[in-house]
């Protein structure tokens, strides 16, 4: 059963990886362009959100307890933004980039962000359970 909190993180660890390969893109056009995602005073929200995810990312891999808090303070900003982002784009204010297929990339976020910090909940409760 010890091994289910691992591969749980691990797999929490690819997926900020998988995620970070979709923003990274926008943050670099973001950059040549000024004008790939919104701008949150003078901090582009891709950029935040590349960091929060990168944060994730990190707390899942190096997983000791002074890191867990980073992972709550990666995935507070994208639950956020996403949250923001989503209700701008359902109230007829787009503001969000949009994937290939036209949906707003702020609807992906926010539910990959809710998916991520279940995992952590839950790999939180079996590490618990365990000992």
């Amino acid at each position: 059963m010890k091994r289910s909190p691992m591969l749980l993180r691990i797999g929490l660890a690819g997926f900020s990886i998988y995620v970070l390969s979709g923003i990274v893109p926008i943050s670099i056009t973001h950059w040549h362009s000024g004008d790939a995602c919104p701008v949150i005073g003078p901090i582009p929200a891709c950029y935040l959100v590349s960091i929060c995810y990168a944060a994730m990312g990190v707390a899942s891999l190096l997983w000791t307890k002074p890191l867990k808090w980073l992972f709550f303070v990666g995935s507070a900003p994208v639950i956020l933004l996403a949250l923001a982002g989503t209700s701008l784009e359902l109230s007829g204010r787009p503001t969000c980039p949009l994937s290939a297929a036209g949906t707003p990339l702020c609807f992906y976020s926010l539910a990959v962000g809710l998916a991520m910090l279940i995992v952590f909940l839950v790999v939180l409760r079996l590490e618990r359970a365990e000992s």
